[in-house]
């Protein structure tokens, strides 16, 4: 469907937004973003459009994923006045954990997302909403993928069946489904310019997301580790879906991308020459003749950033399949198993790649030897000049599940903090001279049967909801939290069977301190310390954005969507919206007027025993999930997945 003469769109309207938009310096012609040709590098767009305030150009707004927009209309002495303006269904009733992008597409000021996927009717509907008239949007094309669907991915998709979010590059939105193919559609019309079937539900692997584009490539993984998933992941031609190179987390130094350069600086974390992937895991195992790295977990299933100067993507992996980790080591006892050699590399790893090659520049693991399910998957983000010890570096940070933020030297992997930023009993601190955490027996599920108490549960002081930063201040992050403890109880393994539930564990998890689940926080990646917090008796599972206007917004699974002054804490205008939020907030500019949008709808890890209609009496339910929602309420907060969007009022 082509975009056709829209109502509202009035040629004075049109000329007002258009010099808007390229008020920031993205001229189509200049960049060349129209129809006519492809660029030089697509990434080189979402860099210079994140460069004009106007737009929301990529998932994390740019590929350093700080969420951090520079707009200012909306202040702290005018939000009180902010106002909703419209909605939009997203077609489907759950809601998911990604964001919109917005773009000057054409000429024209366009907003593309996608619903999550309940069930295969409605999955993963993408849409593409024309802004001209800024305050009624008009859908101008949608797109479902109606052949060669693979309805298996939705019981297979853990946790929930979300979507993370689209990009849009070289004229083209990219696009993903749960069940595993990676699209792209003309911008203009939504037809398809590739398809390509990327991830295999029968082996246990599901897409949610986002795809990340950089230089001339779309880069995807996957997500399946509790469905005995091998993480891969793969670059993709953006012009032909062709492709470019592909690489494990799990496997031989060939397969994983390693080479003799790889953790030069670093050598204890790592290296080249051991196929450290294979010997780091038992042997043999059912019909895996190879060894237990065959599904071995490490599924690259969440964000990725990427730093076009140094041509490098950063992009982190999930745990090494089951829970019941005395099968996943070749002693016999808990001290033995982390001495280094069963330490499962290389899932829970954080991986520095070369964006032509996927070649591991250097990588260093987060959790060895993972006994919890602390997937190491959350966001890198980004930032320049942050001062640790007197010196500036080109910083990697790093908010992990297992209740640590890390900071690297994101040029050649070194440590340099890791701080915890939400009550950790598992490891007395991480040493930073090596890299390992300092276990706690006491608080590490091992034995079959042996049950411990954990702080933070499995869901992790943070999950994949982000956090985010102002680059003018780079040591300080506003992040939501996670402030649940669990009991862990390793069970005995029935089967190795790819595609099929992998956990083999009873967990129950507990808020850490009654009435209070979530906070937001304002941490100190350098110094370790809270800044300020705001607790909430609901989960934080929305992400947060920071803006030049003094504020911080972020959502609660209560469904309220706040905006917090930054500097010290204080809520400043709330409003209760529909359903829970797990979107990511956004803001962009037309005809002079700042919008503000969120997603809403219950749904993710910690909703899903709501939206899947689970027996909320069963404490083990959704590996630990439905205890959290029923202690929470979640079961008293409708559904329905909507677009929200707010500015201030005339």
């Amino acid at each position: 469907m082509g975009t056709g003469n829209l109502p509202g769109t009035r040629r004075g309207n049109h000329m007002r937004q258009r010099l808007a938009f390229v008020a920031g310096g993205v001229a189509a012609l200049l960049l060349g973003m129209s129809s006519v040709g492809t660029p030089a590098f697509a990434n080189a767009e979402i860099e210079e459009r994140a460069k004009n305030e106007n737009l929301w150009p990529a998932p994390g707004r740019d590929n350093k994923l700080t969420r951090h927009s520079t707009l200012s209309d909306i202040n702290k002495d005018n939000v009180s006045k902010l106002n909703h303006i419209w909605s939009q269904s997203m077609g489907a009733l759950r809601g998911q954990e990604g964001q919109p992008v917005v773009v000057e597409h054409n000429g024209k000021p366009m907003m593309y997302f996608s619903s999550g996927c309940p069930n295969m009717a409605q999955c993963n509907i993408l849409q593409a909403l024309d802004l001209s008239d800024p305050d009624n949007p008009v859908q101008v094309w949608h797109y479902v993928k109606k052949t060669d669907r693979d309805e298996s991915a939705v019981p297979r998709a853990c946790c929930d069946t979300i979507h993370r979010g689209v990009n849009y590059a070289a004229g083209k939105v990219i696009y993903h489904t749960l069940d595993g193919f990676v699209i792209a559609l003309d911008a203009s019309t939504g037809a398809e310019k590739w398809v390509v079937k990327h991830a295999y539900p029968e082996k246990g692997e599901t897409l949610t997301g986002p795809t990340l584009v950089a230089e001339n490539l779309v880069i995807a993984g996957f997500g399946g580790d509790e469905f005995a998933a091998r993480g891969r992941l793969t670059a993709y031609d953006i012009e032909t879906g062709k492709t470019v190179w592909t690489c494990h987390a799990t496997g031989s130094d060939k397969d994983v991308c390693l080479t003799p350069d790889s953790n030069k600086a670093n050598p204890h974390f790592g290296s080249y020459g051991k196929d450290i992937g294979i010997t780091s895991y038992p042997g043999p195992i059912g019909e895996h003749t190879e060894g237990e790295w065959q599904i071995g977990g490490g599924a690259y299933w969440a964000w990725g950033s990427y730093d076009p100067e140094l041509k490098i993507v950063y992009w982190s992996t999930g745990n090494p399949g089951h829970w019941s980790p005395s099968y996943r080591c070749g002693a016999k006892t808990h001290d033995e198993c982390n001495t280094g050699e069963w330490d499962n590399k290389w899932s829970m790893t954080t991986f520095a790649r070369k964006v032509d090659t996927g070649e591991v520049v250097w990588a260093y693991q987060m959790t060895p030897f993972d006994q919890w399910d602390y997937d190491g998957v959350n966001e890198n983000i980004l930032v320049d000049d942050l001062e640790v010890d007197g010196k500036k570096h080109k910083a990697l940070v790093h908010f992990d599940r297992n209740g640590h933020a890390y900071v690297h030297d994101r040029v050649d992997g070194s440590l340099l903090r890791a701080h915890p930023f939400v009550t950790v009993n598992w490891a007395e601190k991480i040493d930073l001279e090596t890299g390992r955490p300092i276990k706690v027996y006491e608080h590490s599920p091992f034995e079959v049967g042996r049950n411990v108490a954990v702080c933070p549960s499995a869901m992790g002081g943070k999950d994949q909801q982000p956090c985010s930063v102002d680059p003018k201040n780079p040591a300080q992050f506003y992040c939501p939290t996670n402030n649940w403890c669990m009991e862990d109880e390793p069970q005995e393994r029935t089967h190795t069977q790819q595609g099929t539930v992998y956990v083999f564990a009873n967990v129950y998890m507990y808020p850490e301190k009654p009435g209070i689940t979530g906070k937001i926080k304002k941490f100190d990646v350098v110094t370790g310390e809270t800044v300020w917090e705001i607790p909430d008796p609901y989960p934080n599972w929305s992400g947060t954005m920071v803006t030049d206007g003094g504020l911080m917004f972020y959502g609660s699974k209560s469904g309220h969507f706040r905006a917090v002054d930054r500097d010290n804490g204080k809520v400043l205008w709330s409003r209760k919206l529909g359903s829970g939020i797990i979107g990511n907030p956004i803001t962009y500019k037309i005809q002079g007027k700042q919008y503000v949008t969120i997603f809403s709808g219950l749904g993710g890890w910690i909703g899903l025993p709501v939206t899947a209609g689970l027996d909320m009496n069963d404490k083990f339910g959704a590996i630990g999930a439905t205890a959290m929602a029923k202690a929470t309420g979640l079961d008293k907060i409708p559904q329905g997945g909507e677009v929200y969007t707010f500015r201030i009022a005339d």
